[in-house]
């Protein structure tokens, strides 16, 4: 019986597997492994952010405990003519309050860096002068408030986060006249609230003359963090501020109308006419002092005038930026392996990358450990030397040659100053960033161009 030989089935399957076997054997394989060792690599770079975090944090209980025990940012408002009032017998007192017709204040600040440990903190002391005068409204603009005002009770307010410094000495020339300020509460007044002001009572005996300028001046000792404010009530305001500070930040409702800033300090002053600040200069309300927080709020720098003493270099914001370039710089070093490997035949394996890998994951680590004692300059420039020699002499052990530890110091070198630049330059930090990877991109594909990718080898030779 004669059989009949069928030719077999082709197998799909076993087919495929030498291409599967070719794809993999050339370097798509080393290429899948250093992604996903990269991927690893994220890891311990997130353990020092969140590090680097958690002592930002502690700077800022730090900070905090500062502002309790030597003083807050300070926000001076006032003088203020202020005049109780009853039009019904049974109804709350109100208070007219009257901002001054010309207000000026001179501000010396005299700051300092406070340790305590290894964190710090800016503080001050500050002389504050302030003079004008007030012009009492006539009649008619009086009467749209009140009938009853108690001109016998009124008193001049003036109100700052902490008085603490406040010298017990401390006068208000009203008039040509002496008036010592005296605590809200020690004249048996209702409405302070707690809250932290002083007065001057007038103690007349009748209103004043109307359209009279009544000339004023008192001379304020305060200490405070970081910051000073002044709530320009009044409706014209001049207000000048010096200190030997090379870092001022100028913000608020009006910016200086002039300001120099030198190796010597700074100093500015500002003018705000009508007070277009604050939109009032003649207004009631139920409590002595405002509870809009508008003018005393920390967070409502739009109704103040001021300056901030910046540290010159945020050790803590610069250490946060230079760790989110942790990524960038684990995969142009791994690149860098890689082309070792594909132009110069240089064989490193998986385990070489992620030694590599956690050289430089300790570059943000060194950086947070050194800039807190050194600052943030000498400690970038150590971390940065340390983790450059490090990972350049375990280059030239691998490659077992000179050359490539001393290319792969140079891209490293070059990756630490790039950085630096872009920290420094904060403002182009984006347009510095984009040329530079572009620059990278460049490079690298103008040195693989000869490189035959399936066998991971020079088409001719490199």
């Amino acid at each position: 019986m004669e059989t009949i030989a069928t030719d077999p089935q082709p197998q799909p399957v076993l087919a495929a597997a030498p291409a599967l076997v070719d794809a993999f054997s050339g370097p798509a394989l080393k290429i899948l492994l250093i992604v996903g060792l990269f991927l690893l690599m994220l890891i311990p770079l997130s353990l020092v952010s969140s590090l680097i975090a958690e002592r930002q944090e502690r700077q800022g209980e730090v900070l905090k405990d500062f502002t309790t025990s030597w003083g807050p940012t300070q926000t001076v408002l006032g003088p203020l003519l202020v005049v109780p009032y009853r039009d019904v017998p049974d109804q709350s007192l109100r208070y007219l309050h009257v901002a001054p017709r010309q207000l000026e204040a001179t501000v010396h600040l005299f700051p300092e860096i406070r340790k305590r440990g290894l964190f710090r903190a800016i503080v001050y002391s500050a002389k504050v002068d302030i003079k004008g005068t007030f012009q009492i409204p006539d009649e008619a603009v009086l009467r749209n408030f009140s009938t009853a005002l108690r001109w016998q009770d009124s008193f001049i307010l003036l109100r700052a986060n902490d008085l603490r410094a406040l010298a017990s000495s401390a006068q208000l020339s009203w008039n040509g006249g002496a008036l010592p300020w005296s605590d809200c509460a020690e004249n048996g007044s209702t409405g302070c609230d707690g809250d932290r002001f002083v007065v001057a009572r007038l103690a007349l005996s009748g209103p004043p003359a109307a359209d009279a300028s009544i000339p004023f001046a008192t001379s304020l000792d305060l200490r405070g963090t970081e910051a000073f404010w002044l709530a320009p009530l009044g409706k014209d305001v001049d207000m000048t501020a010096s200190a030997r500070w090379e870092t001022p930040g100028f913000v608020g409702a009006v910016l200086p109308t002039a300001n120099r800033v030198d190796s010597d300090g700074f100093s500015a002053s500002w003018h705000v006419a009508s007070n277009v600040a604050t939109g009032r200069w003649l207004w009631s309300s139920a409590s002595i002092v405002d509870t809009d927080e508008s003018y005393r709020g920390k967070s409502h720098a739009e109704y103040r005038i001021g300056v901030e003493l910046l540290e010159p270099v945020p050790t803590y914001r610069m250490v946060e930026r230079s760790a989110k370039y942790g990524p960038l710089f684990l995969a142009l070093s791994f690149l860098t392996y890689f082309l070792f490997e594909a132009i110069a035949g240089v064989r490193i394996h998986i385990i070489q990358y992620g030694l590599l890998g956690l050289s430089l994951s300790l570059f943000a680590l060194l950086l947070i450990s050194l800039s807190e004692p050194l600052g943030f300059t000498g400690g970038y420039a150590l971390s940065a030397l340390m983790v450059l020699l490090q990972a350049s002499i375990y280059t030239g052990s691998v490659g077992r040659a000179a050359r490539p530890a001393a290319i792969f110091a140079a891209v490293l070198a070059a990756l630490f100053s790039f950085l630096y630049v872009v920290l420094i330059l904060e403002a182009y930090s984006l347009l510095v960033g984009a040329l530079a990877l572009f620059t990278a991109l460049s490079i690298t594909m103008a040195v693989t161009r000869h490189v035959d990718w399936s066998k991971m080898r020079p088409s001719r030779p490199a």
